[in-house]
């Protein structure tokens, strides 16, 4: 494999402030990430989640009189701008195209040098509360109190500062004032404790001119350097906290819907080369859990994450119950799994095989190294991280060469002495706990006319699909469309067939199938033998596997793809062990509000379409294995199948092996299975109102959806602006102004055969509900009345911006002309796009609301006198 580097330059300013940046021309974008040395472990104690609160408010500053940040990211044309607050650090991410790079280093410098700048009391008020719900959306089971004390102890920390949540409490938010967050701000952000990192289309010469021209002279002075102490703590390796040989499980409740046992470890550092073993232990630590959970039948789900910190990390294996009748039981077989990982790594029989594995193992987290490198955002931010711990612009390579340094010994010992049975800290989580505190809510803000950004719209942005297609059309009816993206030696491949989820004469077979299928045959090895990366997915009206790995394995990864179509079956076996074993999980999850909302909203909808049915546990307990393979043999053949190869690649090499691996498979009819045709729209009529109750609930569920006519290239192009719009909207007006929200989105599904939708949800503070879903229903009714063009150029802008965004790497390409084909338009059509939606007018969508309206479908999820409220006013108007 080829090097994956890139050019640099490092500036280092007299302020303190450093510099790198990077120079990658593969798409026109460039992306800018900020780091500032200040995260959770820096709030005062009382006022928890203050670092976070500043993260948020910085997007709400204004300087000299300029609207906020947040508005003039849009007016730079930024596909994608967010932040990041940890537990020692906070991120500001952005991506815009590269004729707007100058424009971003003045609009980050200006935000970093006065990130609360204009921030009035009422607007702290209004972001204050939006924290809060962000606070009550985030499930607290997943690094629990205890968890974060003993991360703290065992990191030396007498101040405890792991101690306490990242994102605070109600309480501690509530005692933030604005001089607070100013003075917090003023303390931490100033150049020397801030690193930022510039990747992208830029040329390395003429950048020092920019930086000098654009970023505060303050954080640019002349002068002696200043002297930059080690931002790495003396703290190298955590103490063990004291263990027992006996089990220690720790009980508490909270709002989850379903029990779950939070089992940790404390792990050294991050931030440093040491910590390149931690991604090969929780690699380790996934492919081991599934023999935990196929010996324990209340074992829903395991999953894992690291929680990184200066001082000390964290490993946290979350394991989702059933019932957790036999909790104890169930956390001994999971340590039980974890020990039996690394024993066998120097088990006197096994040395050979053990060292077999890690080299696998190995291969698939190179391969995930590389996959970020691929990734503009992604390792753009890794870069500012490593740099602004580690002191060192070459932090990032330095943390490759290490990751590929590694061996199966330094592996076993690091698991020995870190991962030990005694170590492990269990805590088991039920459902129960007390709902959030009323508070009184922040009086909603007035409205800010000078707000409206200008829709800008650059030469990158509509240029970003422009890379040729080539496609091919096998003999045995395949389709394959080839995408060559130079610049780093990654390759991804896709593959679609025609079904999903509502295709099948009897309920619950596509879903068995999904659940119980799996590749006889294994003659061109596993994915895992050649470092590849794969997953597959079952939607409504397909499914698709994905792979994705280096780019001088794509004849190894086509040969994959070959024989897990052609040998995909099941078995008697499979059927029977998913009906015992995960049919009642799936029964416990029908009854989840949110699932018995998505169920009733998709009838409300598509009516006795196939799109308006979503499938129940209770229908898997009837399917056979019969069924199941009569389903696979018709979905499963060439005809029906559609592949996607993106990346760098020669043409002339790959097309003989497409020809070779995939033109051999010979299977069923020489046509694709039935194409649904999209159902009428239904006659206008009044509000078509859903409730569903959740008792006591702190926050409600808002869901606004209306059918679309079938769709065409054109018409995609008018959703996608209608679900800008809408989105827009409610979070100018339920979020920014009112505080009520943490975020909602709007979304326009095409399926195939054209069927279409249009979606707005939203989780709100249940206080909120009725004010908020009045603003939705306002929305839509006064873009059904008129629809400003200023507005509409906001949202070109911000559609191309983002999607320029997106194309950068060779997953969106494959994800892009999937969805293409599946939607039965011509590829040429993705290329189009940018020109499709420059070509929508004012007049044309709002025809589309007017429409809208007349088919609307409200869904409401909230305590019941809360949702009868909220249908009531809706309904009077």
């Amino acid at each position: 494999m080829r090097d994956v580097s890139f050019p640099l330059r490092d500036f280092r300013m007299p302020s303190g402030l450093r510099v790198v940046v990077e120079q990658d021309a593969r798409a026109p974008m460039v992306a800018m990430v900020a780091v500032v040395g200040t995260g959770g472990s820096s709030d005062p104690v009382g006022q928890e989640g203050m670092a976070h609160l500043v993260e948020h408010l910085a997007f709400r500053s204004r300087h000299e009189g300029s609207a906020s940040v947040w508005t003039r990211m849009e007016d730079l044309g930024a596909g994608y701008f967010n932040a990041i607050t940890g537990l020692d650090y906070t991120a500001y991410q952005t991506v815009v195209p590269k004729e707007s790079l100058a424009e971003m280093v003045r609009l980050e410098g200006r935000r970093l040098s006065a990130p609360l700048a204009g921030v009035s009391p009422e607007v702290f008020a209004v972001e204050r509360e939006v924290v809060r719900n962000e606070l009550r959306e985030s499930s607290e089971a997943a690094f629990t109190k205890e968890d974060a004390k003993l991360m703290s102890a065992a990191s030396h920390s007498s101040e405890q500062s792991y101690w306490r949540p990242v994102n605070g409490t109600h309480a501690s938010l509530k005692s933030i004032s604005l001089a607070d967050a100013q003075g917090f701000a003023r303390h931490h952000y100033r150049p020397d404790n801030v690193t930022i990192v510039i990747a992208g289309d830029l040329d390395l010469v003429e950048v020092e001119a920019v930086l000098l021209d654009n970023l505060p002279l303050e954080w640019m002075r002349a002068g002696a350097p200043v002297a930059l102490a080690s931002r790495l703590p003396d703290v190298t390796k955590p103490e063990h906290v004291p263990g027992s040989a006996s089990l220690m499980l720790m009980e508490h409740e909270a709002t989850v819907n379903f029990p779950e046992l939070i089992i940790s470890w404390v792990l050294p550092r991050s931030f440093d080369e040491a910590s390149a073993m931690h991604d090969f232990v929780r690699m380790s630590m996934e492919r081991s859990m599934w023999g935990a959970q196929s010996a324990d039948p209340d074992i829903a789900s395991v999953s894992t994450r690291l929680v990184s910190g200066t001082r000390a990390s964290m490993l946290v294996v979350r394991v989702a119950l059933y019932q957790a009748d036999s909790p104890r039981r169930t956390a001994e077989r999971v340590l039980d799994r974890v020990y039996s990982t690394w024993a066998q790594f120097v088990h006197p029989t096994g040395v050979l095989g053990r060292e077999s594995e890690f080299q696998t193992l190995r291969r698939g987290v190179v391969t995930g190294m590389v996959l970020e490198s691929e990734d503009l955002l992604a390792r753009t931010t890794r870069r500012a991280e490593l740099t602004h711990f580690m002191l060192d612009a070459r932090a990032y390579s330095r943390m490759q060469k290490a990751l590929l340094a590694l061996d199966g010994g330094k592996l076993t010992d690091f698991a020995y002495q870190w991962l030990q049975r005694a170590s492990a800290h269990t805590v088991l989580v039920r459902p129960g706990g007390h709902r959030s505190a009323v508070v009184e809510p922040a009086a909603a803000l007035p409205e800010l006319s000078s707000e409206m950004p200008t829709g800008r719209v650059t030469p990158s942005m509509l240029t970003a699909l422009s890379s040729p297609v080539r496609t091919l059309k096998l003999d045995n009816g395949m389709e394959v469309l080839l995408v060559s993206r130079p610049g780093l030696p990654v390759v991804r491949v896709g593959a679609v067939l025609g079904g999903g989820a509502t295709y099948g004469t009897k309920p619950g077979v596509a879903e068995m199938a999904r659940l119980g299928s799996f590749r006889e045959s294994s003659f061109a090895g596993t994915e895992s033998h050649w470092g590849v990366h794969s997953w597959n997915d079952m939607r409504r009206d397909h499914l698709r596997f994905e792979m994705a790995g280096t780019a001088g394995n794509v004849g190894n990864m086509l040969a994959l793809l070959a024989e897990q179509l052609s040998s995909t079956r099941t078995s008697y076996g499979t059927v029977t062990y998913l009906q015992e074993q995960v049919v009642p999980w799936l029964k416990v999850l029908d009854a989840e509000p949110r699932q018995r909302a998505i169920r009733e909203l998709m009838r409300a909808l598509y009516g006795d379409h196939v799109y308006g049915y979503v499938v129940k546990g209770e229908e898997l307990e009837k399917v056979s294995d019969g069924e199941v393979r009569s389903w696979i043999r018709e979905v499963y053949r060439p005809a029906n199948t559609v592949v996607v190869i993106a990346g760098e690649f020669d043409a002339r090499t790959v097309e003989p092996l497409v020809h070779e691996y995939l033109g051999g498979w010979r299977h069923g009819p020489a046509t694709a299975v039935k194409v649904p045709a999209a159902p009428p729209l239904p006659a206008p009529g009044p509000l078509s109102p859903l409730s569903i109750t959740r008792q006591g609930a702190s926050q409600s569920r808002l869901q606004v959806a209306c059918r679309l006519p079938t769709a065409t290239p054109e018409a995609e192009a008018r959703y996608a602006l209608m679900a800008e719009l809408l989105s827009m909207r409610t979070f100018d007006q339920v979020r920014s102004k009112q505080g009520a929200s943490y975020g909602f989105s709007a979304r326009a599904w095409v399926g195939r055969g054209g069927a279409s939708h249009l979606l707005v949800e939203g989780v709100v503070d249940s206080q909120r509900l009725v004010e908020s879903a009045k603003e939705v229903q306002a929305a839509f009714t006064t873009l059904a009345q008129k629809v400003d063009p200023a507005e509409l150029e906001r949202a070109r802008s911000r559609r191309l911006a983002r999607q320029a965004v997106s194309y950068i790497s060779s997953a969106e390409w494959v994800e892009g002309l999937l969805m293409t084909r599946v939607r039965g338009f011509s590829p040429e059509s993705l290329a189009r796009r940018p020109a499709y939606l420059q070509a929508v007018t004012a007049d044309a969508l709002k025809e589309e609301f007017e429409g809208c309206l007349q088919r609307w479908v409200v869904g409401v999820v909230a305590d019941e006198g809360q949702a009868r409220a909220t249908l009531r006013a809706l309904s009077a108007h």
